[in-house]
Formats: structure tokens, C-alpha cells, sequence
């Protein structure tokens, strides 16, 4: 069949749209990083902003699948380029993530990146309980795309002695200060994330509309099955938690999310060394009472951050270097031995 010139000319018109979207997408989607260290002597380092380039290969194929796209989203009045949209106008999330090694930190840190990919307006602040930043840890933040700051907090000699251990505050505390000596948008809210648990992508939005204190359900939290406050039109009265235990506010880390303007009211505002009690503690210092809890996720009846856990490994066996050393087996052992 005969293709009429104006029909070439609409391809055309259509193929450059196309081009236009993908590349703009790709730039919005793919900020410049800052990477920010703190290595053992105390002193701080501002890495290099460095951009990204891109390259698109346009054949038969790749334009068809496009094309197909772009009729489905027109038909269901999307564009194939919403994302382009101006995310400077979004109150920027602080994703504040602790993280240490073992042998399930790459993969989940690997699954964690990929759902920030797709978050808008995020700045990720990765805190370590090490010495020194891991090469590996960097390289997976870098590959993301995602803005970050990556850090180390070494847990205190005096809590790595104790037979029950805080883990994760002196991470979270790192974050706190970085917040209150570097932010940007004073509209901005703070969220503790760990690094083994589900985020749905809804989540985000419910983050972002936190005015003061918002709290959320949590799902594969307790015997319970999930945590949750307590709402009753419309306001929060109580909790739903499976271990109290004489806490004022029985909530998951995941659970809530504070804004920035609030943490720069309380300075002091610290997580405790407190196994168990770190939520409470960090949410009775920001002076916070049940009547400013804004309950979120529709009105707390929908679950969007599951508290999953990987299952735990032991490490890998020694690789015997004498067959395969001068293998692909050995950087492969590299990668897995944490």
C-alpha cells in the first residue's frame, strides 16, 4: 500500500517528538550527583558534580515499540514523556538509609536504588556503620542515577560492647546533622529508610505531603501482622502495635516521616542509643503530641512499606585461588565475600 507524502511527514513529525522525550526524560530522570565522604581522619571531602551523557540507538524495532507507546498512552490521555515535568517545584525528600556489610547488603542496596529511580525530588543520604566507604556501596549509588550523599558513622566503642545493640542511630544521626548543616528547601521532609524493607512507589507521595509529622501502616511488622496508629475520624487516637511496651509512640521506623523545618527547630533533636526505643525517644525529643500526628495513606487504611527482611547468609566459601585465580571466579568472589 502507498504511503501518501503527508503520512511521511506525520512519521517524521512523530519520530522527532519521540527523540525529543527521550532524551528530555532522560535528563530530568538522571541528575548530576554529589558525592560527599567521610573518611577515618575526620575531614570532609566534596566529590566532583559530574554529569551523564546519553545515546540512544534508533532501529525498526526500538521506533515500532516506541510508536506503540506513544498510541497507548495517547488513547489512555497519558504522555509518553510526563516525567519531564518540573520536579524543582516538589519539596525534596531526605531518604536517610543506614547500611552495613554482610553479604545481603549489595542486593538489597541494589533492590533499594532501583525503586529511587523512579522517585522524583529525592536526596538519598547512604551512612555506613564503617571505617571507610565501600567501593562497592559507591558504585551502586552511582549507577542509579539518584541524587545521594554517601557517608560513614562508625557505631561508638562503647555501644559495639553492649550484648544488645542500637543499630543504625549513629547512621541515622549522621543524617540528621548533614540535614541540619547542608539543606536546601526548608519545605523538604525527612524519612528513615532501611535498607532490606519494600517501598511502594505510592509511599512517596504520602512522604512528600507531611507538613510536620505524618505517620503510615506498616506491613510484616510483629505477630500483629502490622503496626499501625489508631485513627478515628480522621484523627489519630492510639496505636496497633505488637510490642508497647510503655512506649508514648509504639511505631516502626518506616512509619513515619518528619519535615525539615521541624528538625531544624530542635537542634537537639537526636535518635538514642536505646535499643528498641529509638522511635519513641527520637519523636519525644521533637517535642511532637498525639494531636499533630497527621495520619496518612489514607487515613492509615493502606499499606505502602512492608518490613521484609533477606533472608540471612553465611559467608561464601574461600575461593581456592590455586585453580581458580586467573578466572572470572575470583572477581565474581569479590563481589559476594562482604
Amino acid at each position: 500500500m502507498a504511503v501518501s507524502p503527508l503520512h511521511k511527514s506525520l512519521f517524521v513529525v512523530i519520530l522527532v517528538g519521540i527523540t525529543f522525550c527521550t532524551f528530555t526524560f532522560l535528563a530530568v530522570n538522571h541528575p548530576q550527583q554529589v558525592s560527599y565522604s567521610q573518611g577515618g581522619s575526620g575531614s570532609d571531602e566534596l566529590g566532583v558534580l559530574s554529569g551523564r551523557t546519553f545515546s540512544i540507538r534508533v532501529d525498526d524495532v526500538i521506533v515500532h515499540n516506541i510508536s506503540e507507546r506513544v498510541i497507548e498512552n495517547i488513547k489512555s490521555d497519558n504522555l509518553l514523556c510526563t516525567n519531564t515535568r518540573d520536579t524543582g517545584k516538589l519539596p525534596t525528600i531526605y531518604f536517610i538509609t543506614p547500611t552495613y556489610k554482610r553479604p545481603e547488603q549489595i542486593p538489597d542496596l541494589t533492590r533499594l536504588s532501583q525503586t529511587l529511580m523512579h522517585v522524583p525530588s529525592i536526596m538519598w543520604l547512604v551512612i555506613e556503620d564503617a571505617e571507610a566507604l565501600s567501593p562497592q556501596v559507591s558504585a551502586i549509588l552511582r549507577r542509579s542515577g539518584v541524587r545521594f550523599i554517601h557517608m560513614i558513622a562508625p557505631m561508638p566503642k562503647d555501644q559495639q560492647k553492649k550484648k544488645v545493640k542500637a543499630r543504625g542511630v549513629s547512621n541515622r544521626n549522621k543524617g540528621l546533622e548533614w540535614i541540619r548543616e547542608n539543606y536546601v528547601d526548608t519545605r523538604g521532609v525527612v524519612y528513615f529508610a532501611d535498607d532490606d524493607n519494600t517501598y511502594d512507589l505510592r509511599l512517596f507521595d504520602e512522604i512528600r505531603s507531611v507538613k510536620r509529622i505524618g505517620m503510615w501502616p506498616v506491613g510484616l511488622i510483629t505477630n500483629y501482622g502490622v503496626s499501625s496508629p489508631v485513627v478515628k475520624d480522621g484523627k489519630v487516637v492510639g496505636f496497633y502495635d505488637g510490642w508497647v511496651a510503655n512506649r508514648k509512640f509504639p511505631v516502626d521506623m518506616a512509619g513515619f516521616a518528619v519535615s525539615v523545618q521541624l528538625i531544624l527547630e530542635n537542634s537537639k533533636g537526636k535518635m538514642p542509643f536505646t535499643p528498641g526505643y529509638e522511635e519513641d525517644r527520637f519523636l519525644q525529643n521533637l517535642g511532637i503530641n498525639l494531636s499533630q500526628i497527621e495520619p496518612k495513606a489514607n487515613n492509615c487504611t493502606q499499606i505502602y512499606v512492608w518490613h521484609t527482611q533477606t533472608k540471612k547468609n553465611k559467608p561464601p566459601v574461600k575461593v581456592n585461588e590455586t585453580l581458580f585465580g586467573d578466572s572470572n571466579i575470583m572477581t565474581l568472589y569479590q563481589q559476594i565475600a562482604m
